[in-house]
């Protein structure tokens, strides 16, 4: 079976061994029989598969994304835990991440790729979905699926849940605030509108991993009722996002990742009614929003230790 994995896979899967060896995951050097069985979720898609024609991308293809948002649209930028990303227990993984107010999720995309190709697993294909509008603006469907591997052709659950069945893609996700990014709530990951990702990787058994960050809200303006006011009836809406292209260049960009298991398997999930499964999938979908709430204020509190120390060093 090993004959069959490229170098790229067969490294990411030591790299990762010998990270956790030093951790002392492991009593001995090289891959156990359980990392031999998850190989083959890492291995290249089969002969015929076209990177960036709709159905994801090689994560090597998003490097030049990468080096220039890390390059020239933010000064330091940093991943807490990133290897929660990468699909190391043999199935995929779906990256569940907030959105934040406008282009505020711009530099995520980059540290991703980041992660997997330090970790030599550039190989792995993926595949970020944006709101469905975006991909009706001209231009914006071919640009998505050359730069970020949206797979466009993967229309609907059932589609997204095969796909993860057969191990065809190691990476995908969304930032499921959808057009609730464009408005400002009492937390900072706004409700949820678009829940299907988080459906399928229930269906799918697929790993999870939540996302939150901080940093890049100076791309974006931001008018709130005054005096704390939010609308009634609303789930805590208070203003609303302006948002501005990235004109300038960002000091601290800071993203925390966590691996989230959850309450209810896709077993457990078939054998409920279709009322059932509603009330269930809106249980965890609100759980999920509770966490990434937390964690972001965690991610809130290490940039404004950055920020702070920054200016201390510059004030010497």
């Amino acid at each position: 079976m090993l004959k069959r994995i490229n170098n790229a896979n067969r490294n990411c899967i030591i790299k990762n061994a010998i990270v956790k060896l030093k951790n002392g995951d492991l009593t001995i050097m090289g891959i156990n029989q359980t990392q031999k069985s998850n190989i083959k979720t890492l291995i290249k898609r089969n002969d015929g598969f076209i990177s960036g024609n709709g159905k994801g991308m090689y994560m090597k293809n998003i490097k030049p994304y990468t080096d220039f948002v890390l390059n020239f649209l933010v000064k330091n930028s940093e991943i807490i835990n990133g290897k929660a990303l990468l699909p190391t227990e043999g199935k995929p993984v779906i990256a569940i991440a907030s959105h934040g107010p406008g282009f505020s999720w711009l530099p995520l995309p980059a540290l991703t790729g980041k992660v997997f190709i330090e970790n030599g697993c550039e190989d792995i294909v993926v595949g970020m979905y944006p709101h469905k509008i975006m991909l009706m603006i001209p231009g914006l469907k071919k640009y998505y699926k050359k730069v970020l591997g949206t797979p466009t052709e993967v229309n609907t659950v059932d589609d997204v849940v095969t796909l993860l069945k057969n191990n065809q893609i190691g990476l995908t996700g969304t930032a499921p605030e959808g057009a609730n990014c464009l408005f400002s709530f009492d937390e900072y990951v706004a409700p949820f509108r678009s829940k299907g990702m988080i459906v399928a990787a229930i269906k799918a058994d697929a790993s999870i991993c939540l996302i939150a960050h901080q940093g890049a809200e100076s791309w974006n303006k931001t008018i709130n009722l005054p005096f704390g006011w939010t609308i009634p009836f609303t789930n805590g809406l208070k203003g609303i996002h302006i948002t501005m292209l990235p004109y300038k260049r960002i000091d601290n960009f800071i993203a925390i990742c966590k691996r989230y298991k959850p309450s209810i398997t896709s077993e457990q999930l078939n054998r409920k009614s279709k009322r059932e499964s509603r009330l269930s999938l809106n249980v965890e979908i609100e759980r999920i929003r509770a966490e990434m709430n937390l964690m972001t204020d965690e991610v809130k509190d290490l940039l404004k230790k950055k920020q702070f120390a920054t200016k201390k060093i510059a004030y010497q």
